[in-house]
């Protein structure tokens, strides 16, 4: 449906393994916002910024999900 609308973008505010496995392959191009109970944590450290992709992202980067 979304690519019926001319939609080539979108944003998710938290990761949604559902949303995320849905546009898989799609060739739609999806922000992932993090939690604004997290941004501080995430900013301070390297090691738990790279956790939390580990965490949410990378499946769905190696599933073919174009996250930005």
């Amino acid at each position: 449906m979304l690519k019926d609308n001319g939609i080539q973008k979108v944003k998710l505010f938290d990761t949604n393994s559902s949303a995320l496995n849905a546009l898989r392959g799609s060739g739609i191009q999806v922000m992932v916002g993090i939690p604004n109970d997290m941004l501080e944590a995430l900013s301070r450290s390297k090691q738990a910024a790279e956790n939390w992709v580990a965490k949410n992202l990378s499946s769905h980067l190696s599933n073919g999900v174009d996250i930005r």
